[in-house]
């Protein structure tokens, strides 16, 4: 989440050179992470689905027992959305299976990864409270219901991959892993096709804008683990106008994003993708490899189809 907005002094030429380096060979490696996403076979079980070459993740959709949840499973498994997840983090190689497992939580809206049993656990009750957040129709920002209901879902799957992926390779983190689980999980985001990036990025900002509105700001909210909604909402802004400032310019054209912070958007992009690639990339199954037809690929990755409710 975000630290206050200071005043810093812009990148320099050689350093907004060096990030655009970083940028080229940090998408490479994404477009190999999303692209398996967009192999999925057409025929998965509900429960305990296992991918045809037996590798480290499996999913299992746990049929509700309160009916007002049964649209969400029935979205959830028609778009194969965990499968989908799971494959894209299927190109790491993980030294143990990991689970992800979409159920009931006795009415707790809540998503967790479990070190215990390398398990992500995310809930019919998250998914519902996200779907009551979002707009009926369309925010007075411009972001459809649609797209707030599939932003902050994708976004807390990946969050909750990236806790794993920390755990099971045993990645060192500075600072605190919250943080560092929402950096993993916007560079996946804003490495879908241009279009569903600027949807979903649209979409989470929308969840953490809508929850920053009614967060109670007392001292316990400063001793969370997490950052507050507004530090995520801020600092996923940065990040997408740090990545292709042409792309995302109207974050700070309609003031979402304020000037002072954007000047350094770039190289804190630049310095999260550098560290993506150091820590991560050497546990990628296949090495990031150039050419336009990784690029054509990511752009037809059905990764970003969204749940309905």
């Amino acid at each position: 989440m975000l630290c206050s907005v200071v005043s810093i002094t812009p990148t320099s030429r050689r350093a907004t050179t060096r990030v655009g380096q970083v940028r080229d060979r940090v998408r490479f490696a994404l477009c190999c992470l999303i692209i398996l996403g967009a192999t999925m076979p057409s025929g998965t079980e509900s429960r305990g689905f296992r991918h045809p070459d037996q590798r480290a993740t499996r999913v299992a959709y746990d049929v509700p027992r309160d009916q007002a949840h049964r649209e969400i499973y029935d979205t959830m498994r028609q778009r194969r959305v965990l499968e989908r997840v799971a494959a894209a983090f299927d190109l790491f190689k993980l030294p143990r299976r990991l689970t992800y497992r979409l159920t009931a939580c006795s009415g707790e809206p809540n998503a967790w990864y479990d070190p215990r049993t390398r398990t992500i656990t995310t809930c019919y009750e998250l998914i519902d409270s996200i779907s009551k957040i979002a707009p009926s129709k369309m925010s007075s920002a411009g972001v459809s219901r649609e797209d707030a209901i599939r932003g902050p879902v994708l976004q807390i799957l990946f969050h909750e991959s990236s806790h794993a992926l920390f755990h099971m390779l045993k990645v060192p983190i500075l600072g605190r892993e919250e943080d560092a689980a929402d950096q993993v999980a916007a560079l996946v985001l804003l490495h879908l096709s241009p279009g569903d990036a600027r949807a979903v990025v649209n979409g989470s900002g929308y969840f953490f804008a809508a929850l920053g509105k009614r967060e109670p700001l007392d001292r316990s909210a400063f001793a969370d683990a997490h950052g507050l909604s507004w530090q995520r909402f801020y600092n996923l802004a940065c990040l997408a106008y740090g990545s292709d400032r042409r792309h995302y310019g109207a974050i700070v054209e309609k003031g979402f994003l304020p000037t002072e912070r954007s000047t350094a958007c770039e190289e804190e992009y630049g310095q999260i993708a550098h560290a993506f690639l150091a820590l991560l990339g050497p546990h990628l199954r296949k090495p990031p490899r150039q050419g336009q037809a990784l690029r054509r690929a990511l752009a037809r990755a059905p990764l970003a189809s969204p749940p309905r409710h």
